[in-house]
This record gives structure tokens, sequence and C-alpha cells, in this order.
């Protein structure tokens, strides 16, 4: 027989073999509790014996996803005894563990002191603490009245491969997460949903080496775990009430009827569900009716972001590619099945992955067979994108009652979303490898050397050393004394030279800030701010951080992949405290002479807006218009441009205080924008940086490490316009930079810092800016 026969039988079977070889990322979360999954791994209890002698247990419940930037701690007392007979004080403490965490040296310890009050039975406590490492593999101890409750810490989290974390890393950082809000309007269509969801991915898990068509369903409980989507599915009472616990999530899935009856209603985690948006969250708003269509006042009053063309072209796009992929997949599906029919008895097992492979490849023909773009997608079935500040509401294309979200549907809405569908480009900044993007906001002149001063200070040596010394000794016949004086002139010289460095840098403490604030037209905000701080000498009480903050360390990374660092040696990078009233970092993470930054995002409630409260009624004619100032702070200027799309610029206004606002032409308003966004410029430091750095820039270029997550993903996803600084930056450099100038009805202005800025004590603040932007009422 010809030897290349059995040799393509074997690989035929083994290739068909690894349709149904399971695969661990493809397995089912088990139940859950709340909006946390619970794995197995990643909660502890102390104490779990039959015989107590503690008289309480105490539950700890670390956020399941692997992602960095912020971590849900939950923490559950229950007291065996009866009530509490007084006050208890505990702190839980997380030690990272050496293979629980990449890359090596990213991780913090972490401190949760919490207090049971008098007369409990049971407490849960919530905080959410900034992380900077992939993975949640920690040694957890409780101590009480500073000493711990049992012997020996407890393990909580999973162990990591140091060689793999990297690659499991981005994937989990490339899945999109979803919430699906469960409805008694649409349950018996959920898994039919999260199905057309899951097949919608196909081209992105379609490989003929790894296919697993085992992978593809949904569990009992609305739960979906696949490489390219992650779904969880939950009451809506399960949501939390605070917003950071949204943040490892790309959007959450809503009925229409129940989005409209909560935003009545209000519940408690209404604002928080809001708060996220605000920052960059994105809600799907699915079951609209076909005679629903334009009924969208109750559901936002502003403009939709993309007009009827542009989302028309998306859905078209959408359809050409599924086309175009689907028919990829069934021309290997077609080869497939020719060997499958020419040598028979594979097996019952093989035989019946391939049943459901063609069961899943005809979903997607249906799919497109049954749809038609101009028919079933785009703004004639309703489909619109709504902007929320930084966020999005999205209306899903219109369906029948019994017809379910559909595989167009999702693949229309994911390339509408563009970057708002990825949370790490929506923040803009990875606490784990760091960037080059931190020598962009650098404190000017500070831990750098003074190069001129130092040439100075050589010069005066060699002066001294040569014609002077020297001289003088050769004239009195003692020249064996250059020995000593050289010596003595170079110390001298050197301790000078560092003296002068210290000396020149301070002592005290710097900070440059670059504030942005985004205000909503009731007045609700969400600020983002990037701080770089230097010390003189460094803090004995650590930076302290407003207490409902998402905290984001932004490190300095010129060179080294995260590839290049998994063999380092574990060190921590410092403490985290996480109060009720602060979250406080140890004086470690701003070491002496060094400059370090932090970014921070953080809600403010009722912060206030700018409203016109006078104009002319004719454009033609207005040349002024009276501003009130109802924000918080003082504002040093305000750029408004009205409804007409005129612009009117005013100074120095105080909180409550009214002012006239004269009339800009639009060249003038352009350039006082322009003016505004070179004072956020490092241009020096950012180019003699860059050029230092272009051996570093062509290597990257070269290479498939990871010295960049945001930019890996960037670049995994094609994304060439996505921001590199989060989608505030992005908006801002819209609206001030690019000429797109200020939407209508829209205003921004410069003000002070807010007073919570500061995370240190007696700091200096230098260079900082604040903007302040956001819709007319």
């Amino acid at each position: 027989m010809n030897r290349s026969k059995p040799a393509f039988c074997i690989t035929v079977a083994l290739l068909l073999v690894g349709f149904s070889t399971p695969s661990v990322r493809g397995q089912m979360f088990p139940a859950s509790e709340g909006i946390w999954i619970n794995d197995g791994y990643n909660t502890t209890t102390f104490s779990q014996g039959k015989t107590n002698p503690l008289g309480y247990r105490i539950s700890v419940l670390v956020s399941a996803p692997d992602l960095p930037e912020t971590q849900r701690v939950e923490i559950k007392f229950t007291s065996r005894v009866g009530p509490t007979t007084a006050d208890q004080n505990f702190t839980l403490v997380l030690q990272p563990r050496a293979n629980g965490h990449s890359p090596p040296q990213s991780a913090l310890e972490v401190e949760i002191p919490f207090q049971i009050p008098e007369n409990s039975t049971t407490q849960t406590i919530i905080r959410h603490v900034p992380k900077t490492s992939y993975g949640d593999g920690y040694d957890v101890t409780v101590l009480e009245d500073g000493r711990s409750i049992t012997q020996v810490p407890q393990e909580i989290g999973k162990l990591l491969q140091r060689y793999t974390a990297v690659d499991r890393g981005m994937k989990d950082e490339l899945r999109w997460r979803l919430i699906w809000i469960n409805s008694d309007e649409d349950m018996d269509l959920r898994t039919k949903s999260l199905q057309s969801l899951v097949e919608s991915t196909f081209d992105m898990q379609w490989d003929a080496d790894s296919f697993q068509p085992n992978m593809i369903k949904v569990d009992e409980d609305g739960h979906v775990n696949e490489p390219s989507v992650a779904v969880q599915s939950h009451d809506a009472d399960d949501l939390p009430q605070d917003w950071r616990s949204l943040l490892p999530f790309d959007a959450i899935v809503i009925h229409r009827e129940d989005y409209l009856r909560h935003q009545s209603e209000q519940p408690p985690w209404w604002k928080p569900l809001m708060q996220w948006v605000h920052g960059g969250g994105v809600i799907l708003i699915r079951g609209t009716q076909p005679d629903q269509i334009n009924d969208t006042q109750k559901i936002s009053t502003s403009t939709p972001a993309l007009d009827a063309g542009a989302i028309d072209a998306l859905a078209m796009t959408a359809s050409q590619t599924l086309r175009t992929n689907a028919a990829s997949m069934s021309s290997n599906w077609a080869q497939l099945n020719a060997i499958d029919q020419q040598f028979g008895g594979i097996g019952e097992t093989v035989q019946n992955e391939i049943d459901v492979f063609e069961k899943f490849r005809l979903s997607v023909e249906n799919a497109l067979s049954s749809n038609s773009p101009g028919l079933r997608l785009g703004s004639s079935k309703g489909m619109m994108a709504f902007p929320y500040e930084a966020g999005f509401l999205v209306q899903l294309p219109a369906r029948d009652a019994n017809q379910p979200v559909d595989i167009l549907d999702w693949r229309t809405t994911k390339r509408m979303l563009g970057f708002n569908a990825y949370r790490t480009l929506r923040r803009g900044v990875d606490p784990m490898i760091g960037t080059q993007r931190f020598f962009e906001w650098l404190i000017p002149g500070v831990s750098q050397p003074p190069v001129y001063t130092f040439m100075g200070f050589l010069g005066l040596f060699v002066v001294l050393v040569g014609p002077v010394a020297y001289r003088k000794t050769t004239k009195s016949g003692r020249s064996y004394l250059m020995f000593l004086i050289a010596p003595v002139l170079a110390i001298a010289t050197t301790v000078a030279m560092m003296a002068y460095g210290i000396i020149a840098d301070g002592f005290g403490t710097r900070l440059r800030a670059r504030q942005i604030t985004w205000v909503s037209a009731d007045g609700d905000a969400m600020s983002r701010t990037r701080s770089t701080y230097f010390t003189g000498i460094r803090p004995s009480n650590g930076l302290q951080f407003p207490a409902n903050a998402s905290v984001t360390v932004l490190l300095d990374n010129e060179e080294t992949s995260w590839e290049d660092r998994v063999d380092e040696r574990f060190e921590t990078r410092g403490r985290v405290t996480v109060s009720d009233d602060e979250i406080r970092f140890s004086s470690r993470l701003l070491p002496s002479r060094q400059q370090r930054q932090f970014v921070v995002e953080q809600p403010r409630d009722q912060f206030g807006t700018v409203r016109i409260t006078e104009s002319e009624p004719e454009a033609v004619k207005r040349v002024s218009v009276e501003l009130k100032n109802e924000c918080q702070l003082h504002l040093q200027e305000i750029l408004v441009r009205d409804q007409d799309g005129l612009f009117f610029m005013a100074e120095n206004v105080s909180p409550g205080e009214t002012a006239r606002a004269k009339l800009l032409a639009s060249l003038e308003a352009s350039k006082l924008m322009g003016e505004w966004y070179k004072r956020q410029w490092l241009v020096n430091t950012k180019t003699n940086r860059q050029s230092d750095s272009a051996d570093q820039q062509t290597r990257r270029r070269m290479l498939t490490q990871t010295f960049d997550v945001v930019n890996k993903i960037r670049s995994t996803l094609s994304l060439t316009a996505a921001p590199t600084d989060g989608v505030f930056e992005y908006e801002l450099q819209q609206r001030m930079q690019l000429g797109k100038s200020l939407p209508n009805n829209s205003y921004i202005a410069l003000a002070d810092l807010s007073d919570d800025v500061p995370a240190v004590d007696g700091v200096s603040i230098e260079n900082s800016i604040h903007f302040v932007m956001g819709d007319l009422p």
C-alpha cells in the first residue's frame, strides 16, 4: 500500500481528535454567588473545623478575573455564638505568592483593616484594592488586634506557569466580558441569544488544528466561557453597589423594559452602574420591538453618536466579513466531511463532534440566508448608539418578541463599538509592565542630571589641578604634593556635584497633575487625574487617595518586555492599605529622588456644570451670553459653544457666580484651545526620550514580545486609531487639537485642581492643569 495513504489517515484522525479534545479554558464556571463567580480557588474560610474555638467564621472572596487595575475583596463575618459583646478589630492581609503573580516584581501586598461592631451576628465588608499584576495567588492571614487567628496562612487563588502567563494574560485582556441581565420578558430566548454571541466569534476561534465544537454552548445558568467571549447571567439585584466592581467587564446587556423600569425606580445599584458607564462602560439594550424604534427619548435625550449612514455601513461590513469568513469555514468543513466519507469507521465520539460542528456551520449559513443587511440590521431596524460621556448606550436592532439577538446583531455591535469594546483601551493604562508614555508627563527639571552645572564643576577641577596646583607645587619644589592634591580635589568635586544635585532638587515633595473632569448635563462628573510625584525624602506616611477612587500605578518601562521578566526574582512592589476612608500606598512606591506616576479615576456626584442663563434670541445678533458657574471649583477660563455653533469666552468665574461671555470667532476659539492643549505638553522631554530610544523602538517593532500591553492590544486588533492614554485623553485631544472642535451645546474650561488630588501632605504643585468639559444643560 502507498505509504502516503496511512500517513494521511493518521493525520486526519489526529485532526478530528483535536476537535474532541476538551479545553481547560472552555470549561464552564461553577455556580456563582452574586456578581463574582467562585471557581473554587478564589475563596477561603477561617475557621473551617466543626469545633470552632474562635466563636466566629470569616470568609474571604477575591474577584475571579485575573485582570490588573482593581480587585474586589469581599469579607463575610458570621458569629457562631450569638451577637458580639464588643467591637472587634481585624486586619485582612493578602501576601502575594511567588508562583501566583506575573511579572515577578509587580504584585502588591494588601492590608484591609475592618471592624465588627458590637451586637453583630453577620457583617459583609467589600473593598476595592488596586492591583498591579496578573494572577490572584495569595497567602491570606486574618489578624485580630494584631495577632493572627490561625497558626499558618490560608492559600487563595491559582498558581501560574511563568512562561504561559504572558500569553494567557493577553488573551484575558482581549476577551469580550459581558453581563447578561436576566429578564422575565425573554428568559426563553437567553440561551439562543448567547449561543448566537458565541457563534458570532467563530472566525476568531476557527482553526483547523484547534477548533472544538464541544466548547460552543451556554450552560444552564447562562454562563459562557470561551476564548473570545465570556458572559455571566445575573438578576438585576445581583449588580454591585460600587462602580469599581464593574471595571473588569466590557458591556452589560439589559432588556429595554427593565432598563426603563430601573431608570425610573433608581434601585441602589443604578447610580454605580451609571458611574461605570460615565467612565467608559457600555450598556447594550435588547428587546426593542419594531414599533419602538424611534421611541428613544426615555433611553437618552442626546443625539446618537453615529449617524444612520455610519451604522448602515458598519452593518454592511459586518455582513460581508461574516459571509467571507463563513465561506472559508464551509470550504474547510467540506474537506473534512469528504475525508470522513472516504475513511469511515472513525468512531461514534468523533462522529458526534462532526455532527455538532455541522450544526454550528449550518447556524452561520442560516444567519446569512435569513438576513439581509438592508432589512435586518442598521438604522432601518432601530440600531442607535448614544454617548454617555466616556461610555455608550446602544440600542440593538429591533426584533419581534419571539426573536433572539442574532449573529449579525452581535457582530455589528462589536464593530460599532471599536476600541470602546475593550476595557484596557478605555482606561489607557496598564499597571503591570509600564510604558514609555510615562515620560510624556514628568516634572521638568527634577531627577535629571544638571549637565551644564556638572561641566562647570569638572572645568573648575581641571583648572585647579592643572594650571593652579601643578604650577604652585612645581615653583615651590613640592610637586610630589600633587599625589595628595589631585585625589582630594577629585573627591571634593564629586561631593560638590552630588550635593548640588540633591540641593537643586530639594527635599520636599513636588506634584505635577493633569486632571480631566467630564461632566454630564445633570452635574454629575467623572474625573481622571494623571499625577507625577517627586520627593527629596521619602514620605513616611506614603500616598493617600480617596476611598471611592480607582488608582492605577503607571510605570516607567524603557526596554524590558514581559517575556524578559519572567525569570526575575520575585519581589513585591510595596503595600497598599484599603480602609473605609482612604486608599494608602506605602512609601516604598514613592522612593526618594525618583519620579512616580499614578492615574486616578473618581466619580464626583453633583460636581456642577456651566449654564447659559441669558442670551439674545437670534444668532446673527448675538454678541455675548451670560454664563453661570455651578461647579464646585473656580473656573479660570470658560469656552462655550451654543446650540447654533457660536463660541463665547469668559474668565475668572467663581462657584455660584455669573459672568458675561464675549463672542469669539471660530479661528480665535481654535487658537485658544490649541494654547490650552500645549500647556500639557513636555515637548523637549518627550522628543529627547524618543530620540534616545530609537533603537529600542525598532527592536519592539521587530519582536512579538509584550513591551506595552495597550499597544500590544492595539496591534492585535489592528486598531490604529485607538487611544493610547484612555478615552478621557482621547476625547480631550479630539475636541482641542485635531480641529473637530467642541460639539454644539457644550463647553470646556480650565479650573483649579480638586482639593483631593494631592496624595501627600504639604506637596508643592507645579505645572499642573485641570480641564473641565461637558454638555450644557
